[in-house]
């Protein structure tokens, strides 16, 4: 005879199934996240003692909930019964009669599971997707039951906003293998070596965005591949970068149409570029990089994110601080000096990568930072590559390698410092126009917070106790295009 009988109601479904079927709506990934987390808690208050036979409907909403709810119990089957999913009453405490069993979990629907709560015990306690509460039968399942234990479904929301940055780590990293394939498929083709330093770029700026919040292992792990493929790509990158301005000048007539030099770059960048290849088959790379997407499918979160979730708040509070961070370093940036355009730019890359893959947490008006940061890492891209080009051609001079074409060497290099100077006057004429505005800006936000302050300290002093209470209560060269 059945003593106590278990209701819950599936976790959070997805509105509609590929096939079109009810009966094949799955759990989201958060709402299936949820119950993992929540249940073990809940399942425990029936006591260790407890061996329970668990129901389930048959759809597979309320069978990915059972297996759930079997995991945190030690239930060896699920059992389906129609009469859940028909939401026949009569037919299923005729089988619950049935059964020669102490305590029954059954996994339904609403609004069965309400309308047999009221029958049994004349009330109706609310079933929000989740909800699990415990009946106890003292007179079987004709007679009135009690209440025993009643656990609201889990909040779901946390959970949403984690899935929607999980899915976007998990597709930029199926990406950079794409493009490493592609890349090996054909390393000779310049365009494949940049989408593969950009997929690069991308997964790196991901991960470092969730640094706070990502396990240190799984981080670092990860980390650890990705930067030393674009280091040991960065040199190769800059032969491209140079063999384009080297073209430029052939074209313009800067540099004579007879000009071995393109020739002595495309022989230099065949070198680099075998000499990469090996080193990423020796390293195993394409395999190492399929094996971090299928680790990044899975992130693994600091045990505090694992048992509350991240808001949409969480992730947005962080990438306004990051914001923030980079656009004083723009603001007070020190054109002449290489080393802190190429810090600058690589920050503003970061922040237009994620604002570009995490748009959709984000919100509207952060994704939408992704086409100005992008515009503003492109301006001090062409900064920082006329000074590659200049530091590469200079390198080149001295090499046994580029021996007949030093001369036109020395025209590439002249040119891309006075691309440079040209530039950097440029920037730095439009940073001076703008400094006057963002000074008034900033002092009328200072005038704005002392004339707050102000105001609050002319407060009777109830009124800025009770304010007070109130708002407590609220409470390497490794870069790519």
């Amino acid at each position: 005879m059945v003593k106590t009988l278990v209701l819950v109601r599936h976790g959070a479904p997805e509105a509609s199934s590929p096939t079109g079927s009810d009966l094949d709506r799955k759990l989201t990934s958060s709402g299936a996240r949820a119950l993992r987390v929540a249940y073990p808690r809940t399942f425990a208050l029936l006591g260790d003692e407890v061996d329970p036979l668990v129901w389930s409907s048959p759809a597979i909403r309320a069978l990915e909930t059972a297996d759930v709810v079997a995991a945190v119990t030690g239930a060896q089957d699920i059992e389906v019964h129609q009469s859940l999913y028909a939401q026949d009453i009569s037919a299923f405490l005729a089988e619950l009669e049935a059964v020669d069993a102490l305590c029954v979990i059954a996994v339904g629907h609403a609004p069965f599971v309400d309308h047999l709560a009221t029958r049994l015990l004349g009330v109706c306690p609310q079933f929000g997707k989740g909800t699990v509460a415990a009946i106890d039968l003292p007179a079987g399942v004709s007679g009135r039951g009690v209440l025993r234990w009643y656990v609201a479904g889990p909040e779901v929301a946390s959970w949403e906003e984690l899935s929607l940055v999980e899915r976007g780590v998990a597709g930029a990293a199926n990406v950079l293998t794409d493009c490493t394939e592609e890349f090996l498929a054909s390393p000779d083709d310049p365009e494949r070596l940049l989408q593969f330093r950009i997929a690069i770029r991308r997964v790196r700026s991901l991960l470092q965005f969730l640094a706070p919040w990502q396990s240190k292992k799984q981080n670092r792990r990860s980390e650890h591949v990705l930067k030393e493929l674009q280091a040991s790509s960065a040199h190769l990158r800059a032969l491209d970068i140079l063999s384009d301005a080297v073209d430029g000048l052939v074209e313009s007539g800067e540099l004579g149409e007879n000009s071995l030099l393109p020739m002595a770059c495309a022989k230099e960048r065949s070198l680099e570029c075998s000499s990469f290849v090996t080193h990423m088959r020796k390293l195993h790379a394409a395999k190492d990089l399929k094996r971090l997407a299928r680790d990044l499918e899975h992130l693994s979160w600091k045990t505090k994110v694992a048992e509350k979730g991240l808001t949409a708040e969480d992730f947005r509070e962080r990438f306004d601080t990051l914001f923030n961070e980079v656009d004083e370093d723009l603001f007070g940036l020190d054109l002449r000096d290489g080393d802190a355009v190429y810090v600058a730019r690589r920050d503003t890359k970061e922040m237009h990568y994620v604002a570009e893959r995490l748009g959709d947490v984000l919100g509207a008006e952060r994704a939408q930072m992704s086409e100005a940061l992008d515009e503003i890492q492109r301006e001090l891209g062409a900064l920082s590559d006329a000074r590659s080009n200049k530091q590469l051609a200079d390198e080149c001079a001295k090499s046994p390698r580029f021996r007949g074409v030093r001369a036109d060497l020395g025209v590439v290099a002249r040119d891309q410092a006075e691309v440079v100077s040209a530039i950097t006057s440029g920037l730095e004429r439009r940073e001076s126009d703008a400094r006057p505005a963002k000074k008034k800006a900033e002092k009328d936000k200072g005038k704005k917070a002392s004339k707050g302050k102000a105001e609050k300290a002319a407060k009777p002093g109830k009124e800025a106790k009770a304010e007070k209470t109130e708002k407590a209560a609220e409470g390497d060269q490794t870069e790519e295009e």
